[in-house]
């Protein structure tokens, strides 16, 4: 009989795929992020119908050399996200909000009875200004709007920090973005963001003369780039038409005209 034979054959092959094999065992991988988004470091079952009990997503540190796992480590706490209770066979790791210090070596290892693993090098591309360009001279107009250009060299980056500062004449620079020293700035600037995280430019609304002076966008104490600001006021000319024209003059003309049968007087006539 063959039952025993086939019947052991079964649960070899049961045992195969109930157990995770890390798909690229050995292998490495770079994946890019950017500074406040989110990056996906891919890993995975060879098997779709492998089931993982357990299984470590690990980082790799050189002084001293160490492999701690990233849920244990605090500066991950509400970062990270797994997607295996949906799909069993699916390890990969989910982390948003990236900083420039998560950049590193990662490793996905599977449990001991297989010891498998996969390795992703996470490179982080954060936001630098580039500041080569000339400082700019911007005109506005008073009423009006403007926007003080700023950008990141990669618009999908996001500064871990910014500020815009702006310095009147002869007067001490004040933080007017992220917070409004002034109560003259409140509701008329607004960051235009919300399209490309590294765009950084600042949109003045209604302007007046006392927004002329030096702003600086800052994104770290070591890179800011500087703009100033001219505001020209607004003339306004009121023009006073006058009129010509004459009145009209009314001149009655009375004449009189012998008929045959009696007088007849003309018509009013009215000259201009």
């Amino acid at each position: 009989m063959m039952f025993p034979f086939c019947f052991c054959l079964f649960l070899s092959v049961l045992h195969f795929i109930d157990a995770c094999h890390v798909s690229g065992h050995g292998d490495r991988k770079e994946v890019t992020g950017y500074t406040g988004g989110s990056v996906l470091l891919p890993c995975s079952c060879t098997h779709p119908q492998s089931t993982v009990k357990t299984f470590t997503w690990k980082r790799h540190y050189n002084r001293p050399v160490q492999w701690p796992e990233v849920f244990q480590d605090k500066k991950y706490k509400n970062r990270l996200k797994l997607f295996n209770k949906s799909s069993p066979a699916n390890l990969s790791l989910l982390i948003s909000d990236l900083r420039k210090n998560d950049e590193g070596l990662y490793r996905c290892e599977a449990p001991p009875t297989t010891s498998t693993y996969t390795d992703i090098i996470l490179k982080i591309q954060g936001c630098d200004l580039d500041q080569n360009k000339p400082a700019a001279e911007i005109t506005g107009h008073s009423g009006e709007s403007v926007v003080l250009p700023c950008s990141c060299t990669e618009l999908q980056a996001k500064p871990e920090q910014l500020t815009w500062t702006f310095t009147a004449p002869n007067k001490n620079s004040e933080e007017i973005y992220p917070h409004e020293q002034s109560e003259r700035d409140t509701g008329r600037l607004r960051l235009l963001n919300e399209i490309s995280p590294g765009n950084l430019s600042l949109q003045i609304s209604n302007l007046t003369k006392e927004d002329q002076g030096e702003y600086r966008c800052s994104v770290s104490s070591q890179q800011h780039i500087n703009i100033t600001l001219r505001v020209q006021e607004e003339l306004y000319f009121q023009s006073i038409c006058l009129s010509t024209n004459k009145p009209a003059k009314h001149r009655e003309e009375s004449t009189t005209t012998q008929h045959t049968g009696g007088t007849t007087r003309k018509q009013p006539q009215i000259l201009h």
